[in-house]
């Protein structure tokens, strides 16, 4: 037997009723990493829709193993490296965000989040590498990070430098979820549609992902930025953000159609949606300008599937695009939101809320029912036991 230092960490079980995480706070084993692989102390990890889904589906599905720990927007000090590890040294402070091949075609050609290994690296990860105090092993490596545990070993291709990014340890904290939902809908914006003044840009579901494209919309100067959305205080605070106009799907009979055709009578250029809502979305791709783009951001129930007349969608000319982390480079993307930030344009502290990592339940509520727009995770400092390993 040998002693392995242990650490906290919010592991989900298999859950009961498919979606609905069931997630408890277990002692892990700290592993020791790989060559090309870093140990990370996590300070505050941002929690988004994508843990919660991919801890209350099914085992198997996608590759799903339980127990496991996900968490995918830490941010953190590294305590550790591996041998081959370059881009950083023992203390630097770190932002994390999504795992690579770094080899493939499309890592090569500088768009990582379509890596040929994406979803093994990143949903899948790595079942069975490290065990609970209970007995059994958990699979970690989630975004090649699982960040929900005050210290984690993560890849080096999720590593983003931030000694020279920020000035003080709140704003780590603060800038925990830039390696996902916010990257993600800034490079919807950016990346994926290059949208401009010219352009009218519609978001469904003003979340995290959802406020972030509307504040690079404002940024890109677009001439209309339509937030919809069903929560009062969100809108409102859409509007602050840059929205030029919102539309509240709570109302009963509501036609999305009828609304936006208000606002712009030949519908908007971009349409991007985070909510995964079936009926919005075909709502919102009906609606799409001709030579229009639809933008994939929310995941929608894994069985459904958008029907398209192709007799009819040719006339259109409108693209179907499916977005992953804004098709973005985390170690190009991260500083820039950072400047923009600086100079006031992605005032991102509005948006979130720090959450002891205890009261997870807290943050996991907030989501659910609208009050909570972006919660981050905040770990208190590491207190190491030691746990008997065979």
């Amino acid at each position: 037997m040998t002693i392995t230092t242990t650490t906290t960490a919010i592991v989900a079980q298999e859950p009961k009723t498919i979606g609905q995480p069931v997630w408890s706070l277990e002692e892990i084993a700290i592993d020791t990493p790989g060559n090309h692989e870093v140990l990370v102390d996590i300070i505050a990890t941002g929690v988004c829709h994508t843990d919660l889904i991919f801890s209350a589906i099914p085992t198997g599905t996608l590759g799903t193993q339980y127990p496991r720990i996900v968490g995918h927007e830490g941010a953190g000090y590294v305590r550790s490296v591996g041998k081959n590890v370059t881009s950083v040294q023992i203390g630097d402070p770190v932002l994390l965000s999504f795992d690579s091949c770094r080899s493939c075609e499309q890592c090569v050609e500088g768009h990582p989040a379509y890596c040929h290994s994406f979803a093994v690296k990143n949903y899948v990860g790595q079942p069975g590498r490290v065990p609970l105090r209970s007995g059994p092993t958990v699979a970690r490596h989630f975004f090649g990070q699982s960040s929900f545990a005050r210290t984690t070993v993560v890849s080096e291709a999720t590593v983003v430098n931030a000694k020279d990014l920020i000035r003080s340890e709140d704003e780590l904290k603060l800038f925990a979820p830039l390696g996902c939902s916010f990257q993600t809908g800034v490079g919807a914006i950016t990346n994926i549609c290059n949208a401009s003044s010219s352009d009218s840009v519609m978001v469904m579901g003003v979340g995290g992902v959802g406020m972030a494209a509307i504040m690079a919309a404002k940024i890109r100067g677009c001439k209309a930025i339509i937030a919809v959305d069903r929560v009062p205080k969100r809108l409102e605070l859409a509007q602050e953000l840059g929205a030029t106009n919102v539309v509240n799907t709570s109302g009963e009979n509501f036609d999305l159609a009828s609304a936006v055709g208000s606002l712009v009578e030949s519908g908007p250029s971009i349409v991007i949606d985070t909510t995964g809502s079936p009926s919005l979305i075909e709502e919102g791709f009906r609606i799409t300008r001709r030579r229009g783009k639809f933008i994939f951001v929310g995941v929608p129930p894994l069985e459904w599937g958008l029907h398209v007349r192709a007799s009819q969608h040719i006339n259109t000319g409108v693209s179907l695009i499916g977005c992953i982390e804004g098709d973005s480079v985390p170690t190009k993307a991260i500083p820039q939101m950072i400047e923009w930030y600086r100079h006031g344009n992605f005032p991102i502290d509005k948006l979130v809320t720090f959450v002891a990592a205890e009261e997870y339940q807290r943050a996991l509520a907030g989501l659910h029912d609208g009050t909570i727009i972006k919660p981050i995770l905040v770990w208190g400092p590491q207190k190491q036991s030691s746990l008997g390993v065979q």
